[in-house]
């Protein structure tokens, strides 16, 4: 969803407005506000106040998974106090809270009062990087914000109704290969960080490909790394960069990856390797929606 251009600056001025004072009056360490896309499968956060970076633009996140996406599902306050141990296995789906070191957080669902607006724009996040029980009036107040950000929302003429919830949402599953292989590396010790999570909705083929990936750099490539993490987010053209990097020497030669590079040919993507003395870098990028387009033509 975009706001119209006569309105975009206007709005988005009122918009900080409501969510510095929210921040203030609640003593919130962060504040964001993320709207669902014009297929309502999709979230993107567009606005932040303290967060630590800019990474959460890069996010996308899967409609009914993680906090934005299940608040909006639910149309009512989700909660989360104890983040991770609350949400378990489900912790990879709240790259949000992962990435802004959030401990506590609540997500309200941005609802219109238009009567031709039949599923909500976003959803409004506040998040505690220590430990916090959120009270009955202070749920009450992040409603009202949510309440004002809608009647903002509801002014500008960009915002059409979408389809039926039941025409546009369609139930992925994040049991598939690639979350398995996300999850199984995160118990090795293996910090994953899964924010364009478009992947989930490739085919199996194509998720078993990228696992397969991940497996042969973290087993086969550089299985002696410390600290070692993946990356896997939206760039500035709408590809998924992935990254594998740590601390350690690799004793491979550029030579030795081509049956890596063989496998990432077929995921239309190209490896970079950077290699150091004491720091190994790997990444390659994803068009994920030139992927996600094969499914279509499948069907």
């Amino acid at each position: 969803m975009t706001e119209p251009s006569s309105h975009h600056v206007t709005i988005q001025k009122q918009i900080q407005t409501e969510l510095e004072q929210l921040k203030s009056d609640l003593k919130l360490d962060f504040i964001a506000v993320a709207l669902a896309d014009e297929n309502y499968r999709d979230i993107h956060w567009k606005m932040a106040l303290g967060a630590n970076t800019e990474r959460y633009k890069k996010i996308m996140v899967r409609m009914g998974k993680g906090m934005a996406g299940k608040a909006l599902k639910s149309k009512a306050p989700y909660i989360v106090t104890y983040f991770p141990e609350e949400v378990q296995d489900e912790m990879l789906e709240y790259p949000i809270f992962l990435i802004e070191s959030i401990r506590s957080g609540m997500g309200v669902s941005v609802d219109s009062s238009r009567p031709e607006q039949k599923l909500s724009y976003g959803v409004l996040l506040v998040g505690q990087r220590e430990e916090r029980v959120f009270s009955p009036q202070e749920i009450e107040r992040v409603e009202q914000s949510a309440a004002a950000l809608a009647a903002l929302y509801d002014h500008t003429a960009a915002f059409v109704s979408l389809a039926e919830p039941e025409e546009a949402e369609q139930v992925v599953d994040l049991t598939g290969p690639l979350l398995q292989q996300l999850r199984k590396l995160h118990k090795e010790g293996v910090q994953c960080e899964l924010l364009d999570q478009r992947l989930t909705r490739l085919s199996s083929h194509r998720q078993q490909e990228i696992a397969k990936v991940l497996d042969l750099l973290v087993h086969d490539y550089f299985s002696g790394l410390s600290s070692a993490k993946i990356t896997l987010e939206q760039d500035a053209i709408g590809y998924t960069l992935v990254v594998y990097e740590g601390k350690g020497a690799c004793s491979h030669t550029h030579e030795s990856f081509h049956a890596l590079r063989e496998l990432l040919k077929s995921l239309k993507s190209d490896l970079e390797v950077s290699v150091a003395q004491d720091r190994q870098s790997v990444r390659f990028a994803i068009p994920t929606r030139q992927l996600m387009d094969e499914i279509h033509w499948e069907v």
